[in-house]
């Protein structure tokens, strides 16, 4: 039988290790991922002089990490921010019935074909009250005619985002944080960047539907589905909301 202490030991390393992988887990994906590398070659190279007694490079490199530190915390607040709300994100909770999510899809597919511009954003485990604030607080219950009539041309709540929690509209013409302009999907208008961007910061699964090709894709974890049908819409709908 191994000592106390010894246990204790691997108790102690496996909880780090765990951490440690946790951590990549959520950074994995995001732009802090380079930065994260970018650091450890400049802890390998503090190290390396350090056991090296190359003094001047040492001392320099001990003046830099504590502004770098500050830098980082200061440049990467969002994905600092969403990271640490992922953390704290409670179980899934009910999206709403399987006959909610196929009225959402029953009447994006028809704006679609109409192309008609649509911003939809659908709760799951991360709150969206406080972009829900940002609009036209509503408490309906979900139909396809009722969400067309949302973004209807020349309606008064057609421009911004509508947000669904539960089953039920909550809030239209809402704002939502658009997409850094000079990333990947810089060449994308407003909607398409605010629906990414929305995705960047919550669980939430955004759709989005565009005025000038008539086709409906799907944001989630900052990334942009291609063109969907609407089979393919449905089922994915189904996977990440109602199941």
């Amino acid at each position: 039988m191994l000592p106390t202490t010894s246990l204790k030991d691997l108790l102690d390393i496996l909880l780090v290790a765990t951490l440690f992988y946790q951590g990549y887990t959520l950074l994995n994906g995001t732009r802090a991922v380079n930065v994260l590398r970018g650091v450890g070659v400049f802890v390998l190279a503090w190290a390396a002089s350090n056991f090296l007694q190359l003094t001047a490079l040492n001392s320099l490199l001990g003046r830099i990490a504590p502004v770098g530190l500050f830098a980082l915390v200061v440049v990467f607040q969002p994905e600092l921010r969403a990271t640490l709300e992922r953390i704290g994100r409670p179980r899934l909770r009910g999206a709403g019935s399987g006959a909610a999510i196929q009225d959402i899809a029953r009447a994006t597919e028809r704006m679609a074909e109409r192309k008609t511009g649509a911003l939809i954003a659908i709760e799951r485990r991360t709150p969206l009250g406080e972009y829900a604030a940002s609009g036209v607080g509503l408490d309906a219950r979900i139909s396809a005619p009722f969400i067309e009539a949302l973004f209807a041309r020349n309606a008064p709540l057609h421009d911004g985002g509508v947000i669904v929690q539960s089953g039920r509209v909550v809030a239209a013409a809402c704002l939502f944080p658009l997409q850094s302009s000079d990333g990947i999907y810089r060449r994308y208008g407003t909607r398409h960047r605010a629906a990414i961007g929305l995705s960047e910061l919550t669980d939430a699964v955004v759709l989005v539907v565009s005025e000038e090709r008539g086709s409906v894709r799907l944001a989630l974890s900052g990334r942009l589905s291609a063109d969907l049908s609407g089979t393919e819409l449905r089922e994915r709908l189904r996977e990440l909301v109602y199941e």
